[in-house]
């Protein structure tokens, strides 16, 4: 019998429902207290999973003698419910279709609208991450070298840069630290051929994350729960470049690579 619920549970039943459709099938008609001993369902429980599978269309309520009783419709009833349902999804199919040029037309004109797209948890962080790397465009990042390597495990940061790398996407990252990672910014260079500056922690204290790649602003906090946010605006974007360029102009370049 389970077989048969789990295949009723793909036709878009419940547990419940499925458990309780075959116990009435089986039964014939049966009062509420026979089905709920046949499904080693409770009595309160049964009764809400009628009501559902009547609303839905799968049982009947009957009156034999002054007791209420319920049948099972049969099992046909099931295929004609779930073909009702293919005909009314591929009818919305269709008129959305009819829709798309206009919505498509309608996007056109609020391109320059900012689209934001929210990542939580180390999962979402994840996300982001692969976002980032499958965006072909140049970046420029300010990175809290000691909040990220206290978040990101070091293989999986490693792992990050190599798919940048193998991409062909090039970038410079300006390094906040408390002490300047020498050799790993000098790895970042001669290794994946991007430009490194460093910022002292005292002169820009940073637990975040920020990125400009192509029209697209990436944010990372990761204090406490980790959030990151994917900004879509070009202007925005285009803005928060020329303050990256104003801070790497600003960074010293007695530790930088290549070096100036």
């Amino acid at each position: 019998m389970q077989h048969i619920v789990e295949q009723l549970q793909l036709a878009g039943l419940s547990d419940r429902e499925a458990r309780v459709y075959l116990t009435t099938l089986s039964l014939g008609s049966a009062s509420v207290q026979e089905i709920a001993h046949a499904s080693q369902i409770t009595r309160t429980t049964v009764y809400n999973v009628i009501e559902s599978l009547i609303e839905t269309g799968l049982m009947t309520s009957l009156e034999q003698k002054g007791k209420n009783t319920y049948a099972a419709e049969p099992p046909e009833v099931i295929v004609r419910m779930l073909k009702s349902k293919a005909d009314e999804l591929l009818r919305r199919m269709e008129a959305v279709e009819e829709l798309l040029p206009e919505l498509m037309a309608l996007e056109k004109t609020i391109q320059h609208r900012p689209r934001m797209f929210m990542y939580e948890g180390r999962e979402g962080i994840r996300q982001l991450s692969r976002r980032y790397e499958e965006c072909s465009a140049d970046f420029f990042e300010i990175v809290p070298y000691d909040a990220l390597h206290t978040f990101i495990e070091a293989h999986e940061y490693a792992d990050h840069r190599e798919t940048l790398t193998h991409n062909c996407i090039h970038g410079r990252v300006l390094v906040v630290a408390d002490v300047p990672p020498v050799e790993s910014m000098r790895e970042m260079h001669e290794r994946h051929g991007w430009h490194v500056r460093y910022l002292p922690s005292d002169d820009a204290p940073l637990t975040g994350q920020i990125s400009v790649k192509g029209n697209e602003v990436y944010g990372v906090a990761f204090e406490g729960i980790p959030v990151g946010v994917v900004i879509e605006n070009p202007p925005l974007a285009q803005a928060l470049r020329r303050v990256f360029n104003l801070a790497w102009d600003a960074a010293p370049t007695d530790i930088a690579f290549p070096s100036s």
